[in-house]
């Protein structure tokens, strides 16, 4: 039997493309971070980035997405310095895509000569950043907008 070939995208994201980005963020962590963060949390996180605030990102040139068929599979925030976000749609995850995202993410981040390479990762994410070549250096938390919700995460480094 042959194998069904699935073409793959990563391209600059666009504003016609922030209610998939949204959409991709929240089931990312609905499904994703479930085992590993209270369900209050979760369901205040997935819910509290509105779509709109990604067009600074886009604008800037440091959001990229992948498609797989022409759907969004996920994306990618990153700057000189820092992957800031990766995050993948649910059905996507485990297949390589987010492998392709973070290692474009650690090739733009190195941009300007930064010689390390930062990140905050969830924790369930941390397993997947060790692959790529990131090590803990600490852990603290991310204090998400106006609430009072506190999302724990790891703090990363990649060397130079």
């Amino acid at each position: 039997m042959k194998a069904k070939k699935i073409n793959e995208t990563i391209r600059l994201g666009t504003p016609e493309d922030i209610h998939q980005i949204a959409n991709v963020y929240s089931a990312s962590i609905r499904k994703l971070c479930s085992k590993d963060y209270p369900q209050g949390t979760i369901d205040h996180w997935a819910r509290s980035t509105p779509a709109e605030s990604r067009l600074a990102d886009i604008k800037a040139g440091s959001l990229w997405v992948a498609e797989k068929n022409g759907v969004m599979a996920g994306y990618l925030v990153a700057v000189p310095g820092e992957l800031m976000e990766l995050f993948i749609a649910p059905e996507y995850s485990g297949i390589g895509v987010g492998a392709r995202l973070g290692e474009l993410g650690i090739k733009l981040a190195k941009q300007n000569n930064s010689s390390e390479v930062i990140l905050e990762s969830t924790i369930n994410a941390a397993p997947f950043y060790e692959k790529l070549g990131f090590k803990e250096v600490s852990r603290g938390s991310f204090s998400h907008g106006t609430s009072n919700i506190n999302i724990p995460v790891i703090n990363m480094v990649l060397g130079s």
